[in-house]
Formats: C-alpha cells, structure tokens, sequence
C-alpha cells in the first residue's frame, strides 16, 4: 500500500497546537482570546497567573518548539506510515512520556505505536521520541545508535538508553558532580571557596574577554568554549518558572513526595535559575544595561528582565550547586588565569613556557658573557691608551 508522507509534517504549529502544548507540559491551557489572537479584556497584565499572559511570555519557547519541530523528516525509503503526521502525534507521544516517566523506553515505544505490520519504522518511533524528549526538558536527546550521526552534525546529544526511563535519563543529562555551596547573597558555607560575585558576566567579559552565546539546549549552560573563547547561557526562565510552578502547584496539593512531577528535576531548575539571577546578572546598572542588550540584540527572553523569585531559597535554606559547581568552577578559573585571546597574548603565551624561560635565562647569560668581554676590552685599550701617554708625552 503506498502512503503518502508531507516532506515536512510538523512544519507549521498554530496557536491551537501551542495551547494543547502546555496542556501536555505543564497542565493549563490558554484561553480563547489567545488562541484566536484576540486582545483579552479580563486578564490584568500584573497577573502572572493569568493563562493569557503566561502563554505571551512563552513567544519564545513556542518559536522553539516550532523550529524543533519542524526538522523532523519522515522515513521515505518505507511505505509504512511515518510515526508523527502532524502536531498531535507529537504532543501524544509528550503525554506518553510524562504519564509514565519510570517505564523503559522500548516500552513506551512498543505501547504507544504498537508491533504489528503497518507500524512506523523503528529509526522513525526513535526520532518521534527523541523529538518529544528535546521538548519537555530542552535536552538534545538520542538513542544509542543516533549519537554519531548528531556529532557529526554539531550536536552535544544526551542518550535515552534503550532500556533506561525518562527520569533516568534527565538524571543522566547533567548529572550531580559537586558539592558548591552557597548561602543568600552567595555567602560560602561548605567547601569551595569561590567568590561568585567574580562570575558576573560584565566581569567575563571585560576580565577573561568571553563571548556570550545564546543557547536553547538546557545541557549547554554555563559550558565554557576556551578555544572560541565563548561561554554558553541558556535564556528560557519562562519555561523553568512554568516547571517551578508545576512542582509548587503539586507540592502544595499532595504534599512532599519523592516522585518526579516536573519535567525537570527541582534542584536543576532551581540552580539553574539561581545561576541567571545572582551570578550571571546581579542587580546592578551595568548587569543589567548588558541583559537588556542581549534580550534586544542577540534574542535572549525577554523574561530575563523580570525579576526571578527566589523567595524558596530563603524558605529551604542555603543552595547546593550539584549539578552546575563544575562549571561554576572553570569560570572561576578562567577568570583567574584568562586564556589568552588576541595574537600578541598567544605569542606571549608560548614564549612563556619553561623551556623559553630557559632559553631566555641562557641567552640573558651569553649577552651578560659577551658584554664582560666587551668591557675588559674596552679597560685594556684604555690601559693601553694610557701607558702609552706616559710613554710618549706630548710636549
């Protein structure tokens, strides 16, 4: 039987498929104004709890998603079915995942498309899932046998084994390396001690002259690029308030529980925000002369610009930088011992090494040789020049 497949399904996403989006995320639905594109007269723009003014400040992670989307390609060596044929699909394969983010893999897989013979191509089912990972936590995701491919591509992808769940693998992505702990106000309490104030990005800039880089990619932040000299910032904090809020909202209803309710793990979107707020881009004229620049020029979240509550710090005590300590720490180092950047600062660099230092200490012996030479010659000529005076006076 041949079917036909659209080159590129999931190419354009309306505002309908927006609101079904955060209906599957985080479990509300903007309202009908907004998805008519209508003006509301009911909301108070005050009001972040408003649907109509969480979904405007959500602009950009929909632009993402439609952009995310909008790559997948279907199988067309088949003529089996491919396994998203528009939005829908997607958003199913979504709700799959969340309903159920402790089963393997496989078995979603096998659930939600079935095995029998008209069944999509398991390379398809693959990127299907892979595709509705990347959305619910912004992590590049892959199976085992598509991680070359992405590398080859330009892409640092996080691998959902097989066998492994959906909380397994965000545990995997950015998993807990360190122990960097701070207080409010970034006071140090448990070992490392690095002054974060020095991390801000006006000082990364003017100190260690490092580029600031968009990234959507949650797995990317802070990540450190010496050799370009680029430091990576991931800009959502729309969407990581929206995954606060969800963990908050059913905290709140059914109480502590050690289950994974959001999309993300609470203490990675809490650092990561802390990280944004009173590392990156304090609040000082200067920081935030640069965060307006960045939302202008370089398309960062307008979010950005809002303050970001961090009351939960100071309810829970002193944050613990498990996830981002790490690269925290190679930002203060570079800070410390900037890697040199322009012609004159390589060349200087090279210069600098033991064996220059060697060499240049040899040379500076040889000259010091030859200038002693130069000078005992010089007094035996004016002996000379003398002697011979006293010899032969003039008269």
């Amino acid at each position: 039987m041949l079917v036909f497949k659209s080159m590129n399904p999931l190419d354009k996403a309306s505002r309908d498929d927006f609101a079904k989006l955060c209906e599957a995320l985080w479990g509300w639905k903007p309202c009908a104004d907004w998805i008519k594109e209508q003006k509301c007269h009911k909301c108070i723009p005050e009001d972040r709890t408003c649907y109509y003014q969480r979904a405007e400040r959500l602009r950009l992670f929909f632009d993402f998603y439609s952009e995310t989307a909008a790559y997948y390609i279907p199988e067309f060596d088949s003529s089996l079915p491919p396994a998203l044929n528009n939005h829908d699909d997607l958003i199913s394969v979504i709700q799959r995942i969340k309903k159920n983010p402790s089963e393997p893999r496989v078995q979603l897989t096998r659930e939600h498309f079935g095995i029998n013979d008209q069944s999509s191509p398991s390379n398809d089912q693959n990127r299907a899932f892979d595709l509705a990972a990347r959305i619910i936590t912004t992590f590049e995701c892959a199976t085992e046998g598509q991680v070359d491919s992405q590398l080859e591509a330009g892409l640092q992808p996080a691998v959902w084994l097989s066998n492994g769940s959906f909380n397994q693998f965000v545990d995997s992505c950015i998993p807990k390396q360190s122990q960097l702990r701070v207080g409010p106000y970034n006071d140090m309490t448990q070992q490392h001690h690095i002054p974060l104030g020095c991390l801000a990005m006006k000082k990364l800039k003017k100190i260690a002259k490092l580029t600031i880089v968009r990234t959507d990619d949650l797995g990317n932040h802070l990540l450190l690029d010496r050799k370009n000299g680029t430091v990576a910032v991931y800009h959502h904090t729309s969407v990581l308030k929206e995954h606060l809020t969800m963990v908050h909202a059913q905290h709140s209803v059914s109480g502590p529980s050690t289950s994974q309710p959001s999309n993300l793990p609470k203490q990675l979107v809490q650092e990561t925000m802390y990280t944004l707020k009173h590392i990156l881009f304090p609040i000082d004229l200067e920081s935030r002369a640069l965060l307006q620049s960045l939302v202008t020029k370089d398309k960062f979240d307008p979010d950005l610009l809002n303050d970001i509550d961090t009351s939960w710090q100071q309810r829970e005590g002193p944050i613990v930088y498990e996830h981002w300590g790490l690269r925290l720490m190679d930002l203060y180092d570079e800070i410390q011992n900037p890697t040199p950047r322009g012609y004159l600062e390589r060349w200087m660099e090279r210069k600098s090494g033991s064996r220059y230092v060697m060499m240049a200490t040899l040379a500076g012996v040889l000259i010091a040789i030859m200038l002693g030479i130069l000078s005992l010659a010089v007094s035996i000529f004016q002996a000379w020049i003398g002697w011979q005076q006293w010899q032969h006076p003039v008269s």
